[in-house]
């Protein structure tokens, strides 16, 4: 049923058509959290998950159903994983329905892996959901909640969460305050493309966004440098470029942004190395939430981190929350983690790439990696949606 769903969603999608719209500039550099006003500008373009989806459909298995690999960004999930990406976890709690026992990998045992335990507080009032892919993909998605009830959004995911993501922020007020991005590839920011676009089609959400933060080159440097995905790069700075001005910031590091009593910081300028160009070109934001740090790496890779370390210092990044970078897999190196220190890792990680061994992934690597940290507490996105008090 799934698949019928994705296939005539994906016919849609191809008739609608497949490139964004002209690029335009304008940014505002204002970091004061402001007004939310509405959304405008239409335009489409191809996100990542449409070019799975062809490898997916063009890939039949045995059934004639049709699978796509690890190598090609998914991997065939059998019902039980299908069932665990349906349900949500409140971390620390454990899952409600029958899950795999401990993971053989690392020697990790997730949150949603656990026996039920109590919640314990962690944020102070604060609660932090990490969502988990509607299609099975590698995302990035979270929504931080402050104490007086403002939301934090980080990424949001691949265009097909969006409708889940509005529906999650609808049900937390609808009031988004500040909308983070650390890069954009269709699997972090495809999701607010899609709420940008169905925005300007008419489609009222009843969301109020005040400000949309990030740092994206030009255009065209994501042509010459990051050519998987600049359709998707030029298509959210083509629909960025028809809102308000008061609603965008471009930050840079050292920068800082206060929603409530949450404060972001900009760790990094957008760096242009010589490897992995598109994902190093991210922004890492550490978030403080009531005597709490929580780092959000997106994608960083090796060569990005190595650098950022090098500008930064360890005391710097030392948070007491990291988002694994890169899903877990290819991100940054294990010195970089050794300077983070973490005492909790988040894991936007589905069930086949969690899993994966003897592939070009590297997820059982890093899982070693906190093992040899001793970190105790991990939340995966395999599990279901992980919530944090």
């Amino acid at each position: 049923m799934r698949q019928r769903r994705q296939k005539r969603w994906f016919g849609g999608m191809v008739m609608t058509g497949l490139f964004a719209a002209a690029v335009m500039s304008g940014p505002g550099k204002d970091l004061a959290v402001g007004e939310g006003l509405s959304v405008k500008k239409s335009g489409f373009g191809m996100t990542e998950f449409l070019a799975a989806e062809v490898a997916r459909l063009q890939s039949p298995d045995q059934s004639g159903t049709g699978t796509v690999s690890p190598a090609q960004g998914q991997a065939p999930q059998d019902s039980s994983s299908q069932s665990q990406r349906s349900s949500t976890v409140v971390a620390g709690q454990g899952s409600s329905q029958s899950v795999p026992g401990p993971s053989m990998y690392g020697n990790i045992v997730t949150e949603g892996e656990k026996e039920v335990q109590p919640q314990d507080s962690i944020l102070g009032g604060a609660t932090l959901t990490l969502l988990h892919s509607q299609s099975g993909s590698q995302m990035l998605s979270a929504i931080l909640q402050t104490s007086q009830g403002s939301l934090i959004v980080v990424d949001g995911g691949l265009g097909a969460d969006g409708d889940y993501l509005r529906s999650q922020i609808q049900a937390k007020g609808s009031h988004v305050a500040a909308w983070l991005i650390t890069h954009p590839h269709g699997d972090h920011a495809g999701a607010l493309y899609r709420i940008l676009q169905d925005e300007a089609a008419g489609v009222q959400s009843g969301i109020q966004i005040d400000g949309i933060y990030y740092s994206f080159a030009a255009p065209e440097w994501y042509t010459m440098n990051d050519a998987t995905e600049q359709t998707m790069a030029h298509a959210i700075i083509g629909s960025l470029s028809g809102l308000p001005e008061t609603m965008l910031h471009t930050v840079s590091r050292g920068q800082t942004i206060q929603v409530d009593d949450v404060t972001i910081q900009v760790m990094n300028d957008r760096y242009e190395t010589s490897s992995d160009k598109g994902n190093n070109a991210g922004i890492v934001y550490k978030l403080w939430v009531n005597g709490k740090s929580i780092l959000f790496l997106g994608d960083m890779a090796e060569e990005g981190g190595r650098r950022l370390l090098a500008e930064s210092g360890p005391e710097a990044l030392r948070a007491d929350i990291v988002q694994m970078a890169h899903h877990g897999q290819n991100g940054v190196d294990e010195e970089f983690y050794k300077a983070v220190a973490p005492s909790i890792c988040l894991w936007p990680t589905p069930q086949w790439l969690w899993s994966s061994v003897g592939s070009r992934y590297r997820t059982a690597e890093t899982k070693g990696w906190m093992t040899h940290l001793n970190v105790q507490k991990h939340y995966c996105t395999k599990d279901g949606d992980q919530i944090i008090y």
